[in-house]
């Protein structure tokens, strides 16, 4: 019998404003937030905390997590869970863009097509992560950092979208292999010419008979090239996009942090075995024709039919 360990901790990540004010005398000092609900002339660092969630417990590599599937039958145990955030933007209470500098570091990197940064909740060396076939990369990254711009506003709104932009995989992507191709845009390849991913989580199943299977849900841009080319070596689109947007309002800048749902992304896949196996599995390539990728892309606000996306339908990215 399946159990599940439910959290009432809440992580303490969010997005943070802080500065550090010198006192005279002594050489003592002390350390204070900035008063958020204050607009401030000076430039102020921030840090945006992502967290993965199922029932209120932290999705890691030796955590499991049960009643997936249409009769709630199955476990799952992540092995690999990354994605790529661009076109970042926060917004003040008039829906005003505030004006933000984004850091450059090994997970976050900019060029004059646009900023990509990788969010990597999973390593390959414990748990469920260290299974050669589906899990990731040592590393791990959860936050994208910058600096807020003084006198633009004061946060109330966060924007972002899930994956590479179209501009970067043209120009930069598609005109380098998969090792020379610049970090972190090397970490999820996929086929050049067929497209790109955006989004990966690998898992293991268990259903109540101690059946086990796999999942494997990668969102990625699709009909990029024709045989023998690059992506977009002759296009400047994919025809799939399928790059998820995020949306997510009165976002307070000290205590909320941007959570992957992931009840909500599985919400409505079935867990279904294939044909005569009785072997639970779950498979999406961003390919219509793929049964799972119905329920998915609908929970991440993805049309399946032209690979457009909509920030408010999107379920599976939430603040908390």
């Amino acid at each position: 019998m399946f159990t599940r360990f439910i959290s009432g901790i809440k992580s303490p990540l969010s997005l943070t404003f802080a500065s550090v004010v010198l006192l005279a005398g002594c050489g003592s000092s002390s350390e204070s937030t900035v008063d958020t609900g204050t607009p401030t002339e000076e430039n102020t660092p921030f840090t945006l905390d992502f967290t993965a969630k199922s029932a209120g417990e932290t999705v890691a590599c030796d955590t499991s997590h049960n009643q997936f599937g249409t009769e709630e039958l199955h476990a799952i145990s992540v092995s690999d869970l990354r994605f790529y955030i661009s076109n970042l933007k926060f917004y003040n209470e008039n829906n005003e863009e505030i004006s933000a500098e984004l850091d450059a570091n090994d997970f976050q990197r900019h060029s004059e097509q646009g900023f990509v940064g990788l969010i990597d909740f999973t390593s390959n060396t414990a748990g469920a992560c260290t299974d050669d076939a589906l899990g990731g990369t040592e590393r791990t990254n959860t936050a994208i950092s910058g600096t807020i711009i003084g006198g633009t506003g004061t946060v109330n709104s966060v924007s972002f979208d899930v994956g590479v932009p179209q501009a970067v995989m043209k120009d930069v992507i598609a005109t380098n292999t998969q090792e020379d191709a610049p970090t972190p845009l090397n970490e999820l390849y996929w086929s050049w010419a067929s497209g790109y991913r955006h989004f990966v989580m690998n898992f293991t199943i268990e259903n109540t008979e101690e059946v086990e299977g796999k999942g494997l849900i990668h969102l990625g841009s699709r009909d990029c090239g024709g045989d023998g080319l690059l992506a977009l070596e002759e296009k400047d689109t994919c025809d799939f996009v399928n790059t998820p947007k995020v949306t997510l309002d009165n976002f307070n800048p000290v205590n909320d942090v941007v959570v992957l749902d992931i009840d909500a992304m599985l919400n409505n896949v079935q867990f279904s075995a294939t044909g005569d196996e009785v072997t639970p599995t779950v498979s999406c390539h961003s390919n219509p024709t793929q049964t799972d990728c119905t329920a998915l892309f609908e929970n991440f606000g993805l049309d399946i039919t032209d690979g457009s996306a909509d920030a408010d339908a999107n379920l599976v990215f939430i603040k908390e």
